[in-house]
């Protein structure tokens, strides 16, 4: 068998997951608290990015944490924990340091049993020796924001001062016996009592506070904390009782909210971990702020790998990484929370903004991203906008879900007519008589306008899963154009097997790109399979797979890039390509290569605290890009986990697909941005699932 690579060579070996982010993530829905490597590093005001194109949000935060003296000379802070993770499946920050025999675990969070921006910081010390420690000494917290203007700090007693600037925070120390904004560093450095107060207008204002901390015997402990807010007049009472309640009490109310959900069966101890931690990035990621902001789910927190190629950050509400987070949300027993993400995309007259790139054709739903206000969003390179067609089809798709498993059909009478009206008949409108396909658009990898825009599988399959929930919806509402939605979905489901399918068989990512005959592939059409457009067990999946392995696989021989058009973004590793292959592998009955990609991601997640990024360096399997991502990564590992639980038993225990015949192809592919042609071409033979080759970029 001969193999030529164009734009390749042969793949390297698989390495083990190994860290590569050293930051923790914390939110209750008004904010963002981020934990790097050893210290608190940004606290922003909102979730999102913007709340609409004049007001974007803020890091108030340099850093923050606690330290220790002891009062004869000999201070530190405590920032060199020999331990930090997620406590599993809740969003409190756990570290862990020692100073001789003292045993110090610091706790940061943003509390989900507070409805309100606040931090709740927590530190116990316990003597860890079997002696008492009989001499007293003092910890210490530092607390530096930037709440921005001329910032004043002021002692309201040495348990509370509060810091005025363009925000205001307030900070509560229940047993601090100094506070200070005078040099509380360096005192504490130099094994000093904390000493002073925060009584003037400095634009450098740090507050302190300092805790005597008496005699400890052997494995005695102690508890200090302080709760920041930024409440106009903060509501104390959910916070009487002290630190180490304040931490109970959140424990407890993740330990609730993971009860009233549902699990997948035959996960491993490994995948339950990885699953909760999911569940809770999703749900203390959702914006919990009254109003028009409440219910979105951005694609992520505003936090990156610490990658230089890719240091974006995609706290921002997209239609398509929301659905796909809302359904998992929604599958696993909260309902309420995907409905909630529902309303927030779809607020009456805050889209339709792009129309005139599409024909006219009204619509209220975006076709890109949303302000954090909800109104409709779209960037432009220089090439045009995004007008993202597949959104339209994967709403339909999320609400028929989670109006199923709501199971009372009052999301369905809620909002399905206005969705029939500006989503579904738009999504009908914007098929091409002849092709019975979607207009071209920019779709899930956004490539913007004039000229980019292609007739994309993406978009035409998600119309598929649109249209089919559409005629539920319409049918449960006595619609009658059911039938219609129906009749379309259908037409569309047999244009995609007979006009983006090649002659070997191997499902294009575009109807453009396979008349051109070069660099159609896209793993995104890996959607036709998991959404039943195309039979997993038919002709088309092993011939489209065996194309996927030679030309997308990474180097590591495990992760696939997103497709072959060749830049830097495209070629790197992603999640949602491992995610959203696994469970079309089972649905073809490839279990053992299923099970290969989710422990693949599975263990890179344990190996950085249950955290899935945006990307994964193809040849290193670091870390790139946003992280943890949220629809999809967390979304997408969820869905994995329900679908395998739902697929069980769908293939006899020992076969695999016996896929025999020897497909022989000849492509080209599209080795440049936007799918310009590579210097040569590949003459591939496969037998069964084998590929003699991986192409490295």
């Amino acid at each position: 068998m001969i193999l030529l690579l164009a734009c390749a060579d042969l793949a390297g070996a698989v390495e083990p997951p190994v860290q590569s982010v050293w930051t923790h993530t914390s939110s209750n829905g008004f904010g963002v608290l981020v934990y790097d490597d050893d210290r608190l590093t940004q606290g922003w005001n909102h979730v999102y990015q913007s709340l609409d194109a004049t007001h974007v949000s803020a890091d108030l935060l340099y850093d923050s944490y606690f330290g220790y003296t002891d009062l004869g000379g000999t201070g530190n802070w405590l920032v060199t924990p020999e331990s930090v993770r997620t406590v599993d499946g809740t969003g409190i920050i756990e570290s862990v340091e020692r100073v001789g025999d003292l045993e110090f675990t610091q706790y940061a969070f943003m509390p989900m049993t507070h409805n309100a921006w606040g931090v709740v910081q927590v530190t116990r010390v316990r003597n860890t020796s079997t002696t008492t420690k009989t001499a007293a000494f003092e910890l210490t917290s530092l607390h530096n924001w930037k709440p921005g203007g001329g910032e004043i700090a002021t002692s309201q007693d040495h348990e509370m001062v509060v810091e005025r600037g363009s925000s205001t925070l307030w900070y509560r120390a229940p047993g601090a016996i100094e506070d200070t904004c005078e040099e509380a560093y360096t005192t504490a450095i130099a094994g000093k009592r904390l000493a002073g107060s925060c009584a003037f207008y400095d634009s450098d204002n740090i507050p302190a506070f300092g805790w005597n901390i008496p005699a400890l015997g052997p494995g005695e402990d102690r508890w200090v904390g302080v709760f920041t807010a930024a409440d106009a007049s903060p509501n104390w009472a959910p916070f009487a009782d002290g630190p180490q309640a304040w931490l109970r009490q959140e424990l407890e109310w993740w330990g609730e909210y993971h009860e009233s959900g549902t699990v997948p069966a035959g996960m491993n101890a490994a995948e339950t971990a990885v699953f909760r931690q999911q569940i809770a990035f999703l749900t203390m990621s959702q914006v919990r702020e009254s109003g028009s902001p409440y219910g979105q789910i951005p694609a992520s927190l505003p936090v990156a790998a610490p990658d230089e190629e890719f240091p974006h950050t995609w706290n921002i509400t997209w239609v398509r990484d929301a659905s796909y987070a809302l359904v998992a949300l929604a599958q696993a027993g909260h309902t309420d929370e995907a409905a909630a993400a529902l309303r927030f995309m779809f607020q009456p007259g805050k889209a339709g903004l792009y129309a005139s790139y599409i024909g006219d054709i009204p619509y209220g739903l975006s076709v890109c991203r949303l302000y954090g206000d909800g109104t409709e969003w779209s960037d432009d390179d220089g090439t045009g906008p995004n007008i993202e067609l597949d959104n339209w089809g994967l709403y339909l798709w999320a609400l028929d879900r989670t109006n199923t498993l709501a199971g009372d059909g009052a999301l369905a009478a809620e909002l399905g007519p206005r969705a029939l009206d500006e989503i579904a008949d738009p999504l009908v409108a914007s098929v091409i008589p002849g092709t019975n396909l979607v207009r071209g658009d920019s779709s899930i990898w956004e490539r913007h306008w004039w000229g980019h825009e292609r007739q994309f599988t993406y978009t035409s399959v998600m119309a598929v899963a649109g249209l089919r929930a559409a005629g539920n919806l319409a049918t449960q509402l006595g619609d009658p154009r059911a039938k219609s939605y129906l009749d379309m979905a259908a037409a569309i489901q047999t244009s995609i097997g007979a006009n983006l399918v090649d002659a070997d068989g191997v499902l294009a990512g575009s109807l453009g790109e396979l008349n051109e005959g070069i660099g159609y592939l896209d793993i995104a059409a890996v959607e036709a399979y998991n959404f039943n457009v195309l039979d997993a067990q038919g002709e088309t999946f092993a011939p489209t797979l065996a194309m996927w392995d030679a030309w997308l696989k990474v180097p590591t021989d495990l992760g696939f890039s997103r497709n072959d058009d060749g830049s830097a973004y495209d070629t790197q590793e992603w999640a949602f390509a491992d995610l959203r292959l696994a469970p079309a592998l089972r649905r073809a009955c490839a279990t053992a290569r299923a099970s290969e990609l989710e422990d693949w991601i599975t263990q890179q997640a344990l190996a950085n605290d249950r955290q899935i990024p945006e990307l994964l360096d193809p040849a290193e399997s670091t870390f790139e890009g946003p992280t943890p991502m949220l629809g999809f990564g967390a979304g997408l590992y969820v869905l994995a986990m329900q679908d395998r639980a739902m697929l069980e038993g769908n293939c006899a225990p020992t076969v695999e697909p016996p896929f025999e015949n020897e497909i022989v192809a000849t492509y080209e592919p599209g080795c440049g941005s936007g799918g310009a042609a590579g210097a040569g071409a590949l003459a591939l033979g496969v037998v069964g699932w084998a590929v003699w080759g991986r192409r490295k970029r």
